[in-house]
């Protein structure tokens, strides 16, 4: 038997129309095209970015005191005995460390791979400054045309004051040959400054001279000459000569001379004999000196030579891109040591923090300053606080790859944070790299792109 559905006769037959597809069927293909669309567009905001980030790090591993990439560890780069640590203040000249040593045969420079610490090259020199001589290489120039400079001493008082002169030896850094010879007064200062090599010395008995020279053929740029000193120049005075934005200071007991880079007179300011300069951002520089109980005196000479007094100290900010480049940082004594950003054009004050720093970087119109209990960003035109991360220890020492900030209180321990929010990513203690329980110094100076560690025989490791 089979079941069958019965129809009255007189219902009329009628088609039901099919359900109606809903809105996202009948737009499935505009869906599927708008959502490749987006893909593609986020992939390509995501390459972009990648491609910007890119371009960014690479272009700030050419400003002094960046970093070489932190990936989440740190080895052992390379090492510089005792004898050779001293190269590290100087930094490279086209790649190279170039240092100096005393030898049973003589005196003997160096040159060493900064990248990997390997051994390019020995060259004895003559005359042979003595035994136990202190070295000190200047790299003069940039890239492939850089040269090193170096002069040697002794450590003895006595062979100071009655030594006539000292000699410079002007070196190829990548093979060590000597392109030229010459010899200074023991107590002159020699810097350098846009690719020139300059020398500070009494020019007679009443007169100091900073002349810029080519390194190696000694011709001169230019020179300066300076009015009469009270008191006279003694060839016993050994200059302060600091090299700064667009130019240099001449310092000598109870005189100051700001010269811009091409030899014209900025500024000359007579002070006290204790009071030391230092270069500010923007070309400004800040004399300073300690009055114990009276508290703290400083003068800020601006790029046109307009000054005026403070109770503020210089904030060395490093490494710095050169953004904000009308600012420049100091802390205020009388506040605490809070953060203030002056007008390099007038000097006057554009903003105030709460904010007081140990140490800063400057990266891309943000201001990192690490304090004793934080790390802070704040936007350097206005001072306004982009984010802040507590931390254990007082950050004595910043600097950056371009992606992260590494922080260190100068022992052992360095902590990683992103340079985004403030977010610790990692933390190492450099016992545990060396296998030492004991270390000299940890931080980021010189100019080698290395955290550096000092161990307690004077060796100095390069770590990345």
């Amino acid at each position: 038997m089979r079941s069958v559905e019965l129809v009255e006769a007189d219902a009329p037959l009628v088609d039901v129309p099919a359900p109606r597809p809903s809105w996202l069927r009948r737009h499935a293909g505009w869906g599927a095209a708008a959502a490749a669309v987006l893909v593609a567009v986020l992939v390509a905001v995501q390459t972009s970015s990648a491609t910007h980030d890119r371009a960014r790090v690479a272009a700030l591993a050419t400003v002094p005191g960046v970093l070489a990439p932190l990936d989440g560890t740190l080895d052992v780069a390379w090492r510089l005995d005792f004898e050779h640590s001293s190269a590290i203040w100087s930094g490279p000249a086209d790649g190279v460390l170039v240092s100096g040593a005393s030898q049973q045969g003589g005196f003997v420079l160096l040159g060493t791979d900064v990248s990997d610490g390997s051994k390019l090259w020995t060259m004895p020199v003559t005359p042979d400054p003595g035994p136990n001589a202190w070295a000190w290489c200047l790299p003069v120039g940039t890239g492939a045309s850089a040269v090193a400079v170096c002069t040697a001493g002794n450590n003895s008082g006595l062979w100071q004051v009655t030594a006539p002169d000292r000699v410079l030896w002007v070196v190829a850094p990548r093979t060590g040959r000597v392109l030229a010879q010459r010899t200074l007064p023991m107590t002159a200062q020699i810097a350098a400054l846009d690719g020139h090599l300059l020398v500070a010395e009494p020019a007679d008995d009443d007169h100091w001279r900073v002349q810029a020279t080519d390194a190696v053929t000694g011709a001169a740029a230019w020179t300066y000459t300076s009015e009469r000193v009270e008191g006279g120049a003694h060839v016993l005075d050994s200059p302060q000569l600091t090299p700064v934005q667009d130019g240099v200071l001449l310092v000598v007991p109870g005189h100051m001379w700001s010269i811009g880079g091409d030899g014209h007179l900025v500024a000359s300011v007579a002070d006290g004999d204790e009071t030391w300069w230092t270069g500010l951002r923007a070309g400004a520089a800040m004399g300073f000196t300690e009055q114990g109980d009276a508290g703290y005196r400083s003068t800020v000479v601006l790029a046109d030579g307009s000054r005026f007094a403070s109770t503020e100290a210089e904030l060395t900010v490093y490494p710095d891109d050169g953004s904000d480049p009308d600012l420049f940082f100091t802390t205020d004594r009388a506040d605490g040591g809070s953060l203030v950003a002056r007008s390099a054009l007038d000097g006057s004050v554009v903003w105030r923090s709460g904010v007081a720093p140990n140490s800063a970087v400057l990266v891309g119109g943000t201001l990192y300053a690490g304090t004793s209990g934080a790390l802070v960003a704040l936007d350097a035109a206005s001072g306004d606080q982009r984010w802040r991360t507590a931390v254990d220890h007082p950050v004595a020492q910043l600097s950056t790859d371009g992606r992260y900030l590494a922080a260190t209180d100068g022992s052992s321990e360095v902590d990683v944070y992103g340079m985004r929010d403030g977010t610790r990513a990692w933390s190492i203690d450099l016992r545990d790299v060396l296998h030492t329980e004991t270390l000299g110094s940890v931080g980021f100076y010189g100019a080698t792109r290395f955290l550096l560690a000092s161990l307690p025989d004077g060796t100095v490791v390069a770590l990345r």
